[in-house]
């Protein structure tokens, strides 16, 4: 899956990043995060819950992180630190999770249609 990091101000590593939600809904987002080492207390926004921006929240190396869809209706999700004005840690493990993730034939089919990506794979193959 492609991601969209963030990179700290020096430079060196990501401290958020942001994926495509047609290609990942939440639930496989919450899986996800389980497999990462340091990741812990993953909780997914209720379905009849009050709607939020934030839909799924997780500690990471102890600290409060979430993953929102920015104004409700974008078409990415934010994967990174609650309180972005600390110092945020380098979260490159999670984001290799999402990179190395390729998601069911349906669900890429879905994604690829949605994000016009599969006309974008096809133009200059002749």
């Amino acid at each position: 899956m492609q991601t969209y990091p963030l990179i700290d101000k020096q430079g060196l590593h990501p401290i958020a990043f942001e994926i495509e939600n047609a290609y990942a809904g939440l639930r496989v987002i919450a899986r996800l995060l389980g497999q990462v080492n340091g990741v812990s207390d993953v909780r997914v926004r209720g379905l009849f819950s009050k709607w939020e921006d934030v839909h799924v929240w997780f500690k990471y190396m102890g600290h409060e992180y979430v993953v929102l869809e920015p104004f409700g209706d974008n078409s990415r999700y934010w994967i990174g630190p609650k309180d972005v004005s600390g110092n945020a840690l380098d979260i490159g493990d999670i984001e290799n999770v999402f990179k190395d993730y390729h998601p069911p034939l349906h669900r890429e089919i879905f994604g690829d249609v949605l994000t016009l990506r599969l006309f974008k794979k096809h133009i200059g193959r002749v």
